[in-house]
């Protein structure tokens, strides 16, 4: 891992514990605000370069999820479809289509982070299988809280988990699924990286952050749900030895 993967690294996490505290609690000053796109562009392109390492020969993907996120949302926007009927209320700054470049971060560190973490599972089609379930594990954390606590965007219709549209999940799957079988295209597998456990570990903090806000907010389902992915973590940790015994490891 380079100096600049290193350094970006140390700034994501210090800034992660900062919104933990400040964003878990609820008490980021309304001035503050901005903090958050800090957050969702930094580990957007800690994802980013996990993606550059990882798909050398296939590395037009990371343009790909950025802005076909971007697009994807624009439509779900404008028509209710793939998610279900939505708009977006917070200021997350520049807008393209209707939504914000944020979101087009905040996809790339989904689908890094899943990826990442679905090589704990080394198994043949892991990518295809995998990552886009862990996708929307990520937004059964997500979207309870962006809509019903911090109100970043509001469903125009209900449903059952925490009045969240189903279809909407069906829709983070489908758009997931996409981008999975890119990367399964072209992705490499010969090294496990610092790239790669630092993205496991960012799988581990979005639900830290979701989960602690939901808990503090009383959605205690989230808050198990986000649980689970830590204990899935330990539980894991044989995966890797074996992983690491088939592949060179490298710092």
């Amino acid at each position: 891992m380079n100096v600049f993967q290193k350094r970006l690294w140390l700034f994501f996490t210090i800034w992660f514990v900062i919104g933990l505290i400040l964003v878990g609690f609820s008490i980021l000053p309304p001035w503050l605000e901005w903090a958050n796109a800090v957050f969702l562009f930094a580990s957007g392109l800690y994802a980013a370069l996990y993606f550059w390492d990882v798909v050398p020969k296939g590395r037009f993907i990371i343009p790909v999820i950025f802005f076909g996120s971007i697009a994807i949302e624009s439509i779900g926007v404008h028509t209710g479809w793939p998610f279900g009927t939505y708009a977006y209320e917070a200021d997350f700054g520049v807008q393209l289509l209707g939504v914000p470049i944020t979101i087009g971060a905040a996809w790339l560190s989904v689908m890094g982070a899943s990826l990442a973490f679905s090589r704990r599972f080394p198994f043949r089609y892991n990518t295809v299988i995998l990552v886009p379930l862990f996708a929307v594990w990520l937004d059964l954390a997500i979207d309870p809280v962006a809509a019903n606590v911090k109100s970043y965007w509001i469903w125009q219709d209900g449903g059952l988990y925490y009045d969240i549209p189903t279809q909407n999940f069906f829709g983070w799957y489908g758009t997931a699924l996409f981008f999975s079988l890119l990367i399964a295209r072209f992705e490499q597998q010969v090294t496990i990286t610092a790239l790669e456990r630092n993205n496991q570990y960012l799988f581990l903090m979005l639900h830290a952050l979701f989960g602690l806000t939901a808990g503090v907010a009383g959605l205690y389902g989230v808050t198990l749900i986000s649980l689970l992915a830590g204990v899935t973590y330990w539980l894991t940790q044989g995966g890797v030895p074996l992983a690491k015994g088939k592949q060179k490891q490298i710092s």
